[in-house]
C-alpha cells in the first residue's frame, strides 16, 4: 500500500471519529432540550443569558447581538420564553422605561442539571480511555489545533479586501435602514399617543408623544449625517410614491372572497384609505 493511499485512509478515519462525536454530543444535547419542550434558538437564548446575563441580566437588544437576531425577532423569542417560565422582564434601575431580561428558577435549575448530565456525558464517553490514552488524545487534539489555527490558505479578508470606501458605503446603507425604521416608529408611536388619549390616558399619551419627539429629532440627525437634508426634493418624492397599487389589490382580493359580503367593513375601510392615499399624493405633488 503506498504511503499516499494510508494517509488518506488516516485522513478519512479521523474525519469519521470527528463527525459520531459531533452526532453523540448532538444527541446529548437534543436529550435535554425536548423533554423541556425548547427548541434549539430559545435553548441557545437561556445558554447565553446564564453565560452573560448571570448578574445583571441582558437587554432584549444585547441578546439579539449575541443570537444574531433582529430586535423584533428576539423580542418574540422572549416573550414565548416568559410565558412559559423560563425569563422574566425586571425593570432597570436606572431607567424605569428599559428592561433587562433574567432566568427564572426554573431555568437555573436547568443548567444545573445540565452540569451534572455533561459530567455523566464524559465519565461514559472520555472516561473509557486509560489515563494514558486521554494524555495522548489531548496532545494530539492540541497540536491538530495548532496546525489548523495556522492555514496555508488565502483567509476570507484576503480574498475579499473592502476597502474605505466600501465601509463608508455599507456604513450608510445601515444607517438610512436605521432611519426608515424610525419613521415607522414614530407614526406608530403618535397612533397609540391618539388612542391613549380616547381612554383618558394623559399621561401615556404625554410620554408616547414626547418620545416620537426625540424619534424624530433622532430621525433629522440621522437624515442630516446622511446629506438628505440637502434634498428635500428627492425626500418629497418617496413620500409621494403611489400605494393605491396595493389597497387595490387587498380591495380585488377581498371583493373576489366567498364571503365578501360579510367583509363589507373592510371593503369600506380600504377605500377611503386608497381615497386618502390618492389625496395627500395630488397635494404633494403641487406642494
Amino acid at each position: 500500500m503506498s504511503k499516499d493511499r494510508e494517509f488518506h485512509q488516516e485522513i478519512d478515519v479521523v474525519i469519521r471519529v470527528m463527525r459520531h462525536a459531533q452526532a453523540a454530543v448532538k444527541s446529548r444535547f437534543i436529550q435535554e432540550v425536548v423533554p423541556n419542550r425548547l427548541t434549539i434558538v430559545q435553548f441557545n437564548a437561556l445558554q447565553h443569558l446564564h453565560w452573560y446575563g448571570r448578574n445583571a441580566g441582558m437587554s432584549v437588544s444585547e441578546l439579539g447581538e449575541h443570537l444574531g437576531l433582529a430586535h423584533n425577532t428576539a423580542s418574540g423569542l422572549i416573550d414565548r420564553l416568559e410565558r412559559h417560565g423560563w425569563v422574566v422582564r425586571r425593570k432597570c434601575q436606572e431607567d424605569r422605561r428599559r428592561s433587562r431580561i433574567e432566568l427564572t428558577p426554573q431555568a437555573t435549575e436547568l443548567f444545573r442539571e445540565q452540569v451534572e448530565h455533561a459530567t455523566n456525558f464524559w465519565h461514559c464517553t472520555f472516561g473509557q480511555l486509560s489515563a494514558e490514552e486521554q494524555t495522548n488524545l489531548i496532545e494530539s487534539l492540541k497540536r491538530l489545533k495548532q496546525v489548523m489555527a495556522q492555514p496555508v490558505w488565502p483567509s476570507y479578508a484576503q480574498l475579499h479586501p473592502r476597502d474605505a470606501a466600501h465601509v463608508q458605503e455599507r456604513f450608510e446603507t445601515e444607517l438610512d435602514a436605521l432611519a426608515q425604521a424610525k419613521l415607522k416608529l414614530i407614526g406608530m408611536r403618535f397612533i397609540l399617543a391618539h388612542l391613549a388619549e380616547r381612554r383618558n390616558e394623559h399621561e401615556l399619551a404625554a410620554y408616547l408623544n414626547q418620545a416620537a419627539s426625540e424619534e424624530i429629532r433622532h430621525t433629522n440627525q440621522l437624515f442630516a449625517t446622511l446629506g438628505h437634508g440637502e434634498n428635500f426634493e428627492t425626500l418629497l418624492a418617496a413620500l409621494v410614491q403611489e400605494d393605491r397599487v396595493v389597497y387595490e389589490e387587498m380591495l380585488s382580493l377581498l371583493e373576489g372572497a366567498p364571503d365578501a359580503q360579510e367583509k363589507s367593513e373592510e371593503i369600506t375601510l380600504l377605500q377611503q384609505m386608497a381615497q386618502d392615499s390618492e389625496r395627500y399624493s395630488r397635494w404633494f405633488r403641487t406642494a
